[in-house]
């Protein structure tokens, strides 16, 4: 009697063990999971500027291309200038 009762008594024991570890996992893998949404979402912002930044990048390129005295240019310039200036408006609205 005295051996299973022992054996019971370490059963319980590692089911106790076992649930405890269990907790303990469960709770790592939530927080993994948050940091995991956390970058996801981090990386869709910079996935974002870039876009931003190349096509800031391509409209300086045609303006560069398009206008050849200075006068032009300087009127392409504030143009883009204000383009630029009304997305990133859109960009800090949509941030915050």
């Amino acid at each position: 009697m005295v051996d299973i009762d022992v054996l019971i008594k370490n059963i319980t024991h590692k089911a106790q063990s076992i649930a405890e570890k269990n907790k303990r996992l469960a709770k790592d893998n939530s927080e993994l999971s948050e940091k995991i949404i956390l970058l996801q979402r981090s990386i869709d912002l910079q996935r974002e500027t870039i876009k931003d930044i190349e096509e800031k990048n391509k409209m300086l390129k045609i303006a560069h291309s398009i206008a050849t005295d200075d006068e032009g240019r300087k009127e392409l310039k504030q143009k883009i200038n204000s383009v630029i200036r009304e997305i990133d408006k859109s960009m800090s609205l949509l941030n915050d």
